[in-house]
């Protein structure tokens, strides 16, 4: 593995992982599975993006990370009005799967395993709810700091990007 050194003003030196800021994908099926209006489960073939073996993050189309987000705040009643940029799932490790909480739908299998975080067969994630792709990455992993690192670029740049546009 390759490092980059970083050096801002007023920060020591540091080494940081080239990984850490390009993040290189495999494309693969998943299956999303969710509530129907009548109550029953459905589910359909979707692709993701997936990194290598050692990484542990996952990429949904928008779509996948929205109807995530409107069928757990149908489910558990969350306050509609609040704005949420990420939402906290689980990853259960035997059956290659996310979701939130106790509750069996939404729900998205993989077609592999992730670096386990805990000792358990479940690992915390987070499903982010912005950019291109949405990510669900494991908690605690080098893969969690990067979109954060991402998203806050993103907000950050959002005000000189629209000015941009503008001129």
């Amino acid at each position: 593995m390759r490092y980059i050194f970083l050096q801002r003003a007023g920060l020591k030196r540091r080494a940081i992982s080239r990984n850490f800021w390009c993040r290189s994908f495999h494309e693969a099926k998943a299956r999303f599975t969710t509530i129907d209006p009548k109550g029953l489960p459905v589910s359909y073939e979707t692709e993701i993006r997936v990194g290598e073996p050692h990484e542990a993050f996952v990429y949904v189309e928008p779509e996948i990370g929205n109807a995530i987000k409107s069928s757990i705040i149908q489910q558990t009643g969350m306050d509609l009005t609040r704005d949420l940029e990420r939402l906290p799932l689980e990853f259960n490790h035997k059956s290659y799967h996310f979701t939130y909480k106790t509750l069996p739908f939404p729900r998205v299998d993989i077609p592999q395993d992730l670096p386990r975080q805990t000792s358990g067969d479940i690992s915390p994630a987070t499903l982010w709810l912005s950019g291109n792709w949405h990510a669900i990455t494991l908690d605690g992993t080098d893969d969690e700091s990067f979109e954060q690192a991402s998203r806050a670029s993103a907000r950050q740049l959002k005000g000189a990007l629209e000015k941009l546009k503008d001129s």
